[in-house]
């Protein structure tokens, strides 16, 4: 199976691109403070290593027979999820950290995904017509 590398590459470039709107929008509103710029980039990192790991849980069930993919692929999930519900929960918890701010981060990869389906992966990241 092709690896999934190229698409999360790409996808990346798109979530920095709609990251630096969110501080542009939010140093314009007035809302810009150092604990949202933490937040941002907490979650923005950890969407993307969720991101990794989502793909690398797809690529090795493929190889398997599906009854044994299901169960791999759903505690795999269930793992996203744990370590999801760690990462607001540290949120929560550090005062250093803006909630709001990691929730958007860990929006940005389903944002970015909208705007690539919407306007296509040609148009964004290479500046052609698609």
């Amino acid at each position: 199976m092709k690896s999934t590398i190229g698409m999360i590459f790409n996808i990346i470039k798109v979530m920095v691109v709609v990251f630096v709107l969110v501080v542009i929008v939010a140093f314009l509103t007035d809302m810009f403070s150092k604990e949202l710029l933490c937040g941002l980039a907490f979650g923005s990192i950890f969407s993307i290593l969720n991101l990794r790991l989502l793909s690398l849980a797809l690529e090795k069930a493929v190889n398997m027979n599906p009854g044994k993919a299901q169960g791999y692929v759903l505690s795999r999930y269930i793992m996203r999820l744990i370590i999801t519900a760690l990462v607001l929960l540290i949120s929560l918890k550090a005062t250093y950290i803006n909630i709001i701010g990691t929730i958007i981060g860990l929006l940005l990869p389903k944002i970015s995904i909208l705007i690539v389906n919407l306007f296509g992966i040609e148009k964004i990241i290479k500046g052609k017509e698609a």
